[in-house]
């Protein structure tokens, strides 16, 4: 059974008929501001909206340039696929695909010989926004290493092969301190290298190359 109200509850106005009232008032004595809040918040979603639909639309087609020449990677191709990558950063800069368009384009001057244009992709690739945690981060690093070791600049090697060590290198631990050994090994700088070597054997899970770097340490030694 529902409690009774009193005659002062009966007498007072309803809260939410009263708030109403309020908001109705304000409305009518400011109708102008009123109407100019509710364009603006009306404005704003329109070009959130814009923006996202066009930003999707952007990630979508470079993605699908990226893919052609993925889907193409072949020897034959290759010409073919540095023109499709170049026009992908040409056109979508921002975008994912180009950052990998660079790493790609790095590898395939590397292959080709081509040792400074593919520094030139790498660096890009690696001072773009990729996480410090990214695997290719370490192989994009390693790879400018060994462009400039082609060049016999051992000394800028060296200092790419370390800051490859220093990015996240999961299962890549051993080849990061081989990397670096070799270059301290080039450089004359025995120390250094059978210290690298070293770490590099305690990293090491395959049996091939765990009997290679013991040879390296025990002609160090």
């Amino acid at each position: 059974m529902a409690a009774k109200l009193s005659k002062k509850e009966l007498t007072q106005p309803d809260a939410f008929q009263s708030t109403i009232e309020v908001i109705q008032d304000y409305i009518s004595e400011n109708q102008k501001r009123f109407y100019s809040i509710v364009t603006a918040i009306v404005l704003a979603a329109v070009i959130a909206l814009g923006i996202y639909s066009y930003w999707g639309n952007y990630q979508s087609s470079a993605r699908e340039m990226y893919a052609k020449a993925q889907n193409n990677n072949t020897p034959e191709n290759t010409m073919n696929n540095v023109k499709i990558f170049q026009e992908l950063i040409d056109k979508y800069p921002h975008s994912w695909s180009a950052r990998m368009a660079h790493y790609h384009l790095g590898n395939i001057y590397y292959n080709s010989g081509d040792f400074d244009k593919a520094i030139a992709d790498y660096k890009k690739f690696v001072s773009s926004r990729i996480s410090e945690d990214s695997g290719i981060k370490f192989l994009a690093l390693s790879s400018i290493g060994y462009c400039y070791e082609a060049k016999k600049d051992f000394k800028s090697a060296l200092e790419y092969f370390e800051k490859a060590q220093k990015s996240k290198n999961i299962g890549f631990e051993s080849v990061a301190f081989s990397n670096i050994a070799r270059i301290y090994e080039q450089m004359n700088d025995k120390k250094n290298a059978l210290e690298n070597y070293k770490k590099a054997l305690e990293k090491t899970t395959e049996p091939s190359k765990a009997i290679f770097i013991k040879y390296k340490i025990s002609s160090l030694s």
